[in-house]
């Protein structure tokens, strides 16, 4: 088996448990920015411009305080959809640190940054993979296949797979969802 293909069967397998679990998906719904409006409001979060989502958002067909159950037909596209997304990945992208002291999580951020940056200048994008890199029990495999995948536990202290995402080229979008200056500061 390639690395590529690797690299697409845990992010696929960590999608899927993420979809089928109730808490996690429960909390990654807290996140969503379904439509313009939301996307325009919040500026961070989750993306979501679908045709439909945004149709049942607004009839009130999607209740994004309850689970879906794990064989629900809209889980099921999702997921498909997200396989038909990483099978299409030409690259991946992570970065792996020597521990995973707070301070080591805040430069890894800013080297991710810095990447996600330095990427763009170059037109592409890069798509986080989180679900992996989750420390709760139902992502205990792909969370141990990604970090021996990518030579992380072999040190004494144990490394760790801080970021890991697909890489590649994707549309434009404009405005990006970011939030201002002022939804950072507090005084």
């Amino acid at each position: 088996e390639s690395a590529i293909a690797r690299h697409r069967s845990i992010a696929k397998d960590a999608w899927r448990i993420e979809m089928q679990t109730p808490a996690a998906i429960l909390e990654s719904y807290r996140w969503l920015r379904i439509g313009p409006a939301e996307i325009s409001q919040h500026r961070d979060g989750l993306v979501v411009l679908d045709p439909m989502a945004r149709f049942a958002t607004a009839v009130g067909l999607f209740d994004r305080t309850q689970a879906p159950k794990a064989d629900d037909r809209q889980i099921a596209r999702i997921i498909a959809d997200f396989n038909t997304a990483i099978d299409s990945t030409p690259a991946f992208f992570w970065i792996v640190t020597p521990d995973n002291r707070r301070e080591t999580q805040v430069m890894a951020g800013r080297a991710w940054g810095r990447a996600q940056l330095a990427a763009t200048t170059q037109g592409l994008v890069m798509q986080p993979l989180s679900q992996a890199l989750q420390e709760y029990d139902e992502q205990k495999a792909p969370y141990e296949a990604i970090h021996q995948m990518l030579g992380a536990g072999l040190a004494p202290h144990g490394q760790t797979v801080q970021m890991w995402a697909r890489l590649g080229f994707g549309p434009d979008i404009e405005p990006a969802p970011r939030r201002g200056l002022a939804a950072h500061l507090r005084t």
